[in-house]
């Protein structure tokens, strides 16, 4: 009797890793499901079991990556990268997100790097091509960066994000009314992106379509705080190019009661005088489009 239970015990401690590792695979379901509904706590947590039960799953240390990327820990990202990495090389989704965390960084030769591996392991994965187009943008390679987002629209020709990318490069080649066409079906597709309707609005001042830039700066101001003082900026502008320093002043104020320094210059020596025009007026240094990945 005692042998027999014996023999149980030792069955039951053998069996236990294996029982363990076959639940790996479903806390990493889990945890990816939570990650594509953006429940990024869960899936950590999801993750990080998955890992315990099996450290040699790259996939997981992929994922894990991509939560703290997504939750602005490029450190910790990184790490698990390079874990997944060392697990399997030939994954060609681990370096389309490697290329994302270097280019959010600024580190556009990185960017660029990881996007081209990622492209030698699978030519037609449209969001590494997506990621070496603002790779080279970053690195102000506008005739590249074209070319690059072209190849990835051929592949997903509604891919808002590379429509939005191709929209500010073509701006940035001062092909501006060919942007906000692009830009502004991008946004259509997605009303989302992150800085959309501000690279639109400033597109469509460089253009000198003053109407219609200040609808949209509008629209920028109701809707998004983090670029306030460039808005009302821009809107003034667009304004004072109309000949209305009534409202041009007005925003010039809101601008500047945002910590503006141009603003301030201009209602110190135009709005709070009598002139018709700003004398010595600042020049503006052109708006450089980021990414949020």
């Amino acid at each position: 009797m005692k042998q027999l239970l014996s023999t149980l015990l030792l069955a039951l401690l053998t069996a236990l890793p294996a029982t363990a590792q076959t639940d790996a695979p479903g806390w990493l379901s889990r945890a990816t499901e939570a990650y594509t509904a953006g429940q990024l706590d869960s899936a950590l947590m999801h993750v990080d079991r998955a890992i315990a039960l099996d450290p040699g799953s790259a996939l997981a240390f992929k994922l894990r990556g991509d939560i703290h990327q997504r939750q602005h820990q490029p450190e910790l990202a990184e790490a698990d990268y390079q874990r997944s990495e060392q697990l399997d090389d030939g994954n060609p989704r681990l370096y389309v997100s490697l290329s994302a965390l270097q280019i959010a960084g600024g580190n556009a030769k990185g960017g660029l790097r990881y996007a081209d591996k990622a492209i030698a392991l699978d030519a037609k994965d449209a969001d590494a091509w997506y990621n070496r187009a603002w790779a080279l943008y970053q690195g102000n390679d506008l005739d590249l960066a074209l070319k690059s987002v072209r190849q990835a629209l051929e592949l997903v020709p509604q891919f808002p994000e590379a429509l939005y990318l191709s929209g500010v490069i073509k701006g940035a080649r001062y092909d501006e009314k060919a942007g906000v066409e692009e830009i502004s079906e991008a946004l259509r597709l997605n009303p989302a992106i992150p800085g959309g309707l501000m690279s639109k609005a400033v597109l469509q001042y460089e253009a000198k379509a003053y109407q219609d830039a200040i609808t949209t700066f509008s629209e920028v101001i109701a809707s998004d705080t983090t670029e306030l003082a460039d808005a009302f900026y821009y809107r003034a502008d667009c304004h004072y190019n109309l000949g209305d320093k009534e409202s041009a002043c007005a925003d010039w104020q809101r601008s500047l009661s945002l910590g503006d320094k141009d603003a301030a210059f201009i209602k110190r020596n135009y709005c709070d005088t009598d002139a018709n025009k700003i004398p010595k007026k600042p020049v503006r240094k052109r708006r450089r489009t980021t990414i949020e990945f």
